[in-house]
């Protein structure tokens, strides 16, 4: 792996931290005119009018394994975004944001599980500095208090992981085009037969209707095609640590659009900053653990 394209993979990463933080608090505006699953319906639909382009490139034989593997990751996807778009609905964008960076956690965890290799001290380090800011997060009045939102949130951390694993052992292997389209494809399906399962809300808006776009074009259509490929020329560990920086850009862009106003107190800010410290350090105690793509 030569310096450049690694270093072109990592820059590519970091613009999708940037996109899929940045959305956090246009989704959440979004969920009062639509309810959760539903926008994600909407959402991952003009994803998919978007994939017709690609029809030309995807031609050709395909490989059984190419399609289970995109399916699977497209199921992962589907159940990591509904887990956080419900969870949304009754948490804030920025404890939202920072609670789905724990996948940065579990990406090196799990990937030990997976190769059975030991985890290094300093990714133990990282998960118990974690864990502290994860309980200042939580901290309202000298309490640990966990809202429904925040624990759909975790469990959404954990659907991601499973996510970011899957892309960089597969988007190696196969047709980086093939995987990416197969997970819009199934992603949409799933969502749209998991509709029944909540009480439908549509009230048609302009803000509904700029949240559809961003996230649809920018932040699931553009960022997943680069996932996809940039994450040949890195770790999942590697590409997990980068994505620690999408709380900390769903935090800035949550206070600009406030006016400078955070939705964090003191100490649930103290709590998200140890997060992030947690995150990088057992992200960069993992190097070498993770899946490398050739």
């Amino acid at each position: 792996m030569s310096v450049r394209p690694s270093l072109r993979a990592d820059a590519a990463l970091l613009a999708v931290a940037f996109m899929w933080g940045a959305t956090f608090p246009v989704v959440k505006g979004a969920l009062v005119d639509a309810s959760p699953l539903l926008y994600l319906v909407l959402r991952f639909a003009l994803a998919s009018l978007l994939l017709l382009p690609m029809a030309p490139a995807l031609r050709g034989r395909w490989a059984a394994r190419e399609l289970w593997g995109g399916i699977l990751l497209g199921a992962l996807l589907a159940l990591g975004f509904a887990l956080q778009t419900v969870g949304l609905a009754s948490t804030t964008p920025s404890r939202s944001a920072f609670l789905t960076s724990l996948y940065v956690i579990f990406v090196p965890l799990l990937s030990v599980a997976l190769t059975g290799h030991r985890p290094r001290s300093s990714s133990w380090l990282g998960a118990l500095a974690a864990l502290g800011g994860l309980g200042l997060m939580t901290w309202q009045g000298g309490l640990l208090r966990w809202q429904p939102g925040d624990l759909l949130t975790l469990a959404c951390a954990l659907a991601f992981a499973l996510h970011i694993l899957g892309v960089g052992v597969l988007a190696g292997r196969y047709d980086f085009r093939r995987m990416f389209v197969i997970q819009i494809l199934t992603a949409m399906v799933m969502l749209t037969l998991m509709l029944p399962l909540e009480s439908i809300h549509f009230n048609p808006s302009l803000r509904l209707l700029l949240a559809v776009v961003a996230t649809g074009v920018l932040a699931t259509h553009l960022a997943l095609y680069i996932q996809n490929r940039a994450q040949r020329r890195t770790s999942a560990s590697r590409a997990a640590i980068i994505f620690a920086m999408e709380p900390v850009f769903a935090a800035l862009v949550t206070a600009m659009l406030a006016s400078g106003r955070s939705d964090l107190t003191l100490i649930q800010g103290c709590g998200g900053v140890l997060i992030v410290i947690g995150l990088v350090i057992a992200g960069l105690g993992s190097r070498g653990e993770g899946t490398t793509s050739p």
